[in-house]
This record gives structure tokens, sequence and C-alpha cells, in this order.
């Protein structure tokens, strides 16, 4: 499983964006579909091993979220040049 997130920046009247995709480990993902509502789905979800994505560099962008009260939190620094 996976997020995709979009940063648009702007400068001298110019716009760039850059567009990307943060993952979560296997496990956690298992622990997530196994929950309401997506233990309803019906069919088998994609891991990491099988995302192109993610086999080709994407396990730099893997989150590690911690659990809180209301869900998960996890923090990802992004630097642009």
């Amino acid at each position: 499983m996976h997020i995709h997130f979009k940063i648009r920046t702007t400068s001298g009247g110019q716009t760039r964006d850059f567009t990307s995709q943060l993952f979560f480990a296997d496990a956690l993902n298992a622990e997530v579909f196994a929950q309401q509502p997506y233990s309803q789905k019906t069919g088998a979800w994609l891991r990491n091993s099988a995302d192109g994505i993610y086999t080709g560099g994407g396990d730099k962008l893997l989150l590690s979220p911690t659990k809180g009260e209301s869900g998960y939190n996890a923090t990802f620094d992004i630097g642009i040049a």
C-alpha cells in the first residue's frame, strides 16, 4: 500500500511539480487490511515486492508510522532544490 503526494512550487512566475509516493511495510498493510472497512474487500492487495515503483528504489520512501490514539502517525523529510 502506498500514498501519492505532490509538491508544487512557484518562483518567478514558473510553477514546478514534484509527484511521488510513500510506502508502508507489508506487515502494517496486513494489519490495516484486516480491519474494517478494508476487511470486507475481496481480492489480494499488492505487496511491496510486486510493486514496480517500490522495487525500483521505493524502499527509500518507506514510512515507519507509530500507532496513536486515533490512527497512525509518520513523518518523512523531503528536500527540494
